[in-house]
């Protein structure tokens, strides 16, 4: 299950959001829309065989979420086995452990952001992946803590980006950006289905369930956009989608895990998973600057790239 197969079409399916799977470019934070107000807690499905009203309470909050002006994020993207892999290799021994793809934790009011990143987009910073990378966008000013080799900014404090560079400390991910994916990459509600409730945040949440039959469902509607075909879609060989609706409305968690094999060689295969939380969604959220960042300035020549970190 090469990358550029199974993994490729999980990418375009799910991250094409932040484009983790290609570049390690943030992309803009969402812009200012008017919030949608307050909906209703999602009601409960009056019989089993009826998805109607859980996927009606499922799209309300999704729109509710994507509108959301502030909130705290964590979002985990990990891997194991072809989907820990460096692109277009062959997975060996160690990608059998379990591998943080993408970790980011942070929280955002409007266009004023603060959150750290580790993992493997890191490793394109030339940082350590397993360092968090910390940085601020406030007033339309940004500031990103280093060391940054790849920019040549080689000290361990905050640094104001120059106008240039003010991308670095964008947000990478919104739920604005992430929900939107869903709808525009084929994944329906009436695809999830009511699965129980729990109780997360200290609300009352209702979990939405998605199978193996609703992943291929959204895979065969990119088929032309992501190149899977039938073969990578009987690659999967289990999946699991869920969204937790909470009482205030607001989606507070949504989970993926996917395991599959090459769909050339059955001993090949891999497990991938995604986990993004939210809370304080419309919250009291203040961001600060940081009081010591030092101007940088860009060098006239650019570091050289650093060596590739090899895969744990």
């Amino acid at each position: 299950m090469k990358r550029s197969s199974i993994f490729g079409a999980l990418c375009a399916l799910l991250l094409v959001l932040f484009a983790a799977c290609a570049t390690p470019t943030p992309t803009p934070l969402p812009p200012t829309v008017t919030p949608v107000p307050p909906t209703a807690v999602p009601p409960t499905v009056a019989a089993p065989s009826d998805n109607s009203a859980a996927s009606g309470a499922l799209a309300q909050a999704l729109l509710k979420t994507r509108d959301a002006q502030a909130y705290r994020v964590k979002l985990e993207i990990t891997g194991k086995g072809d989907f820990a892999a460096a692109d277009g290799a062959t997975a060996t021994p160690n990608d059998a452990q379990l591998v943080t793809l993408v970790a980011i934790q942070g929280e955002v009011n409007q266009q004023d952001a603060h959150f750290s990143t580790q993992g493997f987009l890191n490793a394109s910073l030339g940082r350590d992946p397993a360092k968090p990378f910390e940085v601020i966008m406030h007033n339309g000013n940004a500031y990103f803590k280093g060391p940054v080799p790849v920019i040549g900014a080689g000290e361990e404090k905050w640094y104001h980006a120059p106008p240039e560079i003010a991308s670095i400390a964008q947000l990478p991910l919104s739920p604005e950006q992430f929900l939107k994916s869903f709808s525009e990459s084929g994944f329906e509600p009436a695809d999830f289905k009511l699965a129980g409730a729990e109780t997360l945040d200290g609300q009352a949440c209702q979990v939405y369930a998605g199978d193996k039959s609703a992943v291929a469902n959204a895979f065969s509607k990119l088929a032309g956009a992501t190149g899977a075909t039938q073969q990578d879609l009987d690659a999967i060989e289990s999946a699991e989608f869920k969204f937790w609706a909470c009482a205030d409305g607001y989606l507070h968690q949504v989970k993926m895990g996917i395991v599959g094999h090459d769909p050339n060689d059955p001993a090949q295969n891999g497990e991938f998973g995604l986990l993004l939380q939210l809370a304080d969604l419309n919250g009291n959220i203040t961001i600060t600057p940081p009081a010591d960042a030092e101007l940088f300035v860009l060098p006239t020549e650019m570091p050289s790239e650093p060596a590739a970190t090899p895969t744990p």
